[in-house]
């Protein structure tokens, strides 16, 4: 995904006049109210998500809506602030929206769980950051986040590329640490090893030299990074310097964006990233729907856009399947009731549910950097969840 969760940290307050962003009928009184919050201003945009994902609910209005009415789609700007993101999400609430669909913030989990859980509005998000998004039962997330990624980049070390001296340095965001454990644990489960260097105190500046010095005294053969692209590239560009050549380097998905790939594809380096959906360079059949409404939408494509896509395309078929008045409480009652719904481009079935939590999606494809290009590797990694 193209914004880094090194930015999360970077997130300044600074007050923001809030924007809201109609898609879809304009009517009122008789339209389908999801909103979604997003960052239109400041240093975390996900214009793109909502811009999609409002393509979507266009589309279904353009058809003559669900039962005869318009989906208005209400994104509120958050601009990355905290205050700004409690702020919005009570607007929406006195909107009357009936749920939420394709956010795209990361400080709307942490920020946002217990009032949506007090007004009982259920969220479908395009891009879950935080452990507190895969914690809650009013939030979905239809990407596979960071932590379960870490487990099945770990496995892509060990079992595909059969490394034997897998890496760990991550940087470690605050309440994130259990979560990073876990999901180091469940590959420990799961593989039966353990990593040979499992570093968490990786800084978000500085010289990254003594991550991979250390590294090269322990014979790792894989290293797995998490940052983005603004400590990424001057840890490929650090380890090309240190001759790490014969080592695989595994990056989540924040590093999957094109400018990483001309940056540092010229290195000479072992580079693998983890896709989280169907990998958005792909040009297969699996990304023709959301290649068609993000080009229409004029959005740009990355794998923020496929979520707003995905989690719009999950809500409207929810919606769709309620008969009678669509409410909050009967959206919630849909949501929970729902059957799975299966697409091409997640490697596990999406489905919201009546659990305590949800974290629907399991399963990421890895891409490799070739000649400064992502390219698709294999079929999806899927995480046994019942390891």
């Amino acid at each position: 995904m193209s914004r880094a969760l090194v930015k999360i940290g970077g997130i300044v307050g600074a007050a923001v006049i809030a924007t809201s962003l109609v898609a879809g009928c304009g009517s009122s009184g008789d339209t389908i109210k999801i909103g979604a919050i997003a960052g239109l201003t400041g240093n975390f945009i996900t214009e793109e998500v909502v811009k999609t994902a409002g393509r979507v609910f266009d589309d279904v209005n353009d058809a003559g809506g669900i039962g005869g009415k318009k989906i208005e789609y209400i994104v509120k700007d958050d601009a990355g602030n905290p205050q700004r993101t409690a702020q919005v999400a009570r607007e929406l609430a006195d909107d009357g929206v009936v749920a939420m669909a394709g956010s795209g913030s990361f400080t709307d989990c942490d920020v946002n769980d217990a009032f949506y859980r007090q007004q009982k509005i259920s969220s479908v998000m395009a891009v879950g950051a935080s452990p507190k998004c895969y914690q809650s039962p009013n939030i979905a997330p239809v990407n596979v986040g960071p932590f379960t990624l870490i487990t099945a980049e770990l496995l892509f070390a060990s079992e595909t590329l059969g490394n034997q001296k897998v890496c760990n340095f991550t940087v470690v965001l605050p309440g994130s640490e259990q979560a990073v454990n876990d999901a180091i644990g469940q590959w420990e489960k799961i593989s039966g090893k353990k990593l040979v260097v499992n570093d968490t105190t990786v800084q978000q500046s500085g010289d990254l030299t003594p991550y991979l010095l250390k590294a090269k005294q322990a014979g790792c053969d894989a290293v797995l990074f998490n940052p983005g692209e603004q400590l990424v590239v001057p840890f490929l560009k650090a380890a090309q310097t240190q001759g790490m050549s014969d080592v695989d380097f595994l990056l989540l998905a924040p590093a999957y964006t094109e400018s990483v790939a001309k940056a540092v594809g010229g290195l000479g380096l072992k580079v693998y990233a983890g896709s989280e959906f169907e990998p958005f360079t792909a040009a297969s059949d699996a990304n023709k729907g959301w290649k068609d409404a993000v080009t229409r939408a004029g959005a740009q494509p990355t794998a923020f856009s496929q979520g707003g896509y995905l989690a719009a395309r999950f809500v409207v078929d929810v919606l769709k399947s309620i008969k009678g008045d669509i409410t909050r409480e009967s959206v919630n009652e849909a949501l929970r009731s729902m059957q799975p719904i299966s697409n091409p481009m997640v490697g596990t079935p999406f489905i919201f549910g009546p659990g305590e939590r949800h974290a629907p999606n399991q399963a990421s494809k890895m891409v490799e950097l070739k000649d400064s290009a992502w390219v698709p590797l294999g079929d999806f990694i899927t995480v046994p969840t019942s390891s």
